[in-house]
């Protein structure tokens, strides 16, 4: 007797968990299941990619057309020459300039008639030192390109306030020992 009782409460029990198959509550579709509040689907991240950018080296002056050296007349113990080298010139001209790697500064003078023979050209940072090095840097930084001549041969041309004696091209490149 005892046994049928127990087998009995189990077939109640195992019936109470069931439903009906046609219950108008139960949805076969997830997507149709009615809910009370809202809801949100969180993403989840499964696989993370590495990016990576060939960016190459980038160099700019700004504003290199509107720099100029203009030589004017100075003692020649100034540049460190003697008065046997007279007559001698100087300039500098500050600019700005920015890279995304460490620039080593290089300049070609390029003479333009009989003026000028012997010369100097060199870079100053903004402290005064001799200084042929930028960068990297996000911003832009002040330097100075200089040019030194003496036993200029002014003679050699007629007198001109503004007579274009040469042109300077700033090169770069990587600074590396």
């Amino acid at each position: 007797m005892i046994k049928k009782s127990l087998i009995a409460i189990a077939l109640v029990a195992f019936l109470a968990g069931t439903v009906q198959a046609d219950n108008p509550y139960i949805k076969k579709d997830w997507k149709n299941v009615p809910i009370a509040w809202p809801y949100e689907y969180k993403a989840l991240e499964i696989c993370i990619i590495p990016v990576y950018m060939n960016l190459g080296m980038y160099v700019q002056i700004e504003n290199c057309q509107d720099r100029k050296i203009e030589l004017i007349q100075v003692d020649c113990g100034d540049i460190g020459k003697t008065d046997a080298e007279f007559p001698c010139y100087t300039d500098c001209d500050t600019f700005k300039i920015r890279a995304n790697f460490e620039v080593k500064l290089g300049a070609n003078l390029t003479k333009i008639g009989p003026v000028l023979t012997d010369t100097k050209v060199y870079f100053k940072d903004m402290m005064g030192n001799d200084d042929d090095t930028v960068g990297p840097t996000t911003d832009y930084v002040e330097h100075q390109i200089c040019m030194d001549a003496w036993k200029a041969e002014i003679w050699k041309q007629e007198a001109n306030m503004a007579e274009k004696v040469g042109t300077i091209a700033i090169t770069v490149k990587p600074n590396v020992i």
